[in-house]
């Protein structure tokens, strides 16, 4: 009888230390504060799911603040704080890079695919991206200098030829694609340039033309660490975390993710 009362003692006193052990690994894990991301605006929503699902599984809250990238990057150089950058396309994460804010990086979570938008019934007959060079056009595109999409819309209009007149057509340079796509739905343009997930709203208010593949530029989105971090090892997971679960979340949201 003694023997057996030891016996569950030592099973009570087994099962309470490791109870306390998983505690404590929980508690490692999620100890410090939360992480800081800086996150292009066109991504808000699949991103926000991401941290959603990466705080359930950690128990690590991921504070965010959205904006275009440009904008995010000129905030990442005058406060140098944070732990996460995540914007539209590579060319950021390289010129944040080059500056000496990045510890590492991973990606893509998926890919920003532009397509052209026009309002309902396409009065401009826009086919294909040459059009928006066409007299009379008035193009409402992301800025070209302060979004990822914009520079990407630049880089195809240069690749067709069309670069000097397609800027001579541009009525309004948004700060985010979804602007692009509120002036186009009020009628404030005849064409416009945004990211394919945008599309799924409002669809009974705007045409979608596609863009050749042949010239189209397909930008990879990355996921970064910052050297400014006090919390590299949250940071490190989540990035892992965003390039494993990004494009099964990505794609729920109108991206393509391969």
């Amino acid at each position: 009888m003694k023997r057996k009362t030891k016996f569950i003692t030592m099973l009570l006193l087994l099962i309470f230390v490791t109870g306390l052990a998983g505690c404590g690994a929980k508690q490692k894990l999620s100890e410090q504060s939360s992480l800081y991301a800086y996150v292009g605006a066109n991504l808000k929503d699949p991103v926000t799911e991401l941290a959603q699902m990466f705080e359930q599984r950690t128990g690590v809250k991921v504070e965010m603040t959205f904006n275009n990238s440009g904008a995010l990057l000129n905030q990442l150089e005058t406060t140098k704080k944070g732990d996460i950058y995540l914007p539209g396309n590579n060319s950021f994460v390289e010129k944040a890079k080059q500056a000496g804010h990045i510890e590492n990086s991973a990606g893509p979570v998926a890919y920003i695919t532009p397509v052209i938008i026009t309002p309902k019934g396409n009065p401009a007959k826009i086919t294909k991206v040459e059009d928006l060079a066409n007299d009379g056009i008035k193009l409402v595109i992301p800025d070209k200098e302060a979004t990822a999409l914009g520079k990407t819309a630049f880089k195809i209009f240069a690749k067709v030829g069309i670069a000097a007149k397609a800027e001579q057509n541009i009525l309004a340079s948004m700060e985010t694609p979804a602007k692009v796509l509120t002036a186009i739905t009020m009628g404030q343009g005849n064409a416009g340039i945004v990211e394919l997930s945008n599309t799924l709203k409002d669809r009974d208010k705007i045409e979608v033309v596609e863009i050749d593949p042949k010239v189209n530029e397909i930008e990879a989105i990355p996921v970064a660490t910052l050297k400014y971090s006090t919390n590299k090892e949250q940071a490190d997971a989540f990035m892992k975390f965003a390039a494993e679960e990004g494009p099964a979340v990505f794609a729920k949201y109108g991206f393509k993710a391969k």
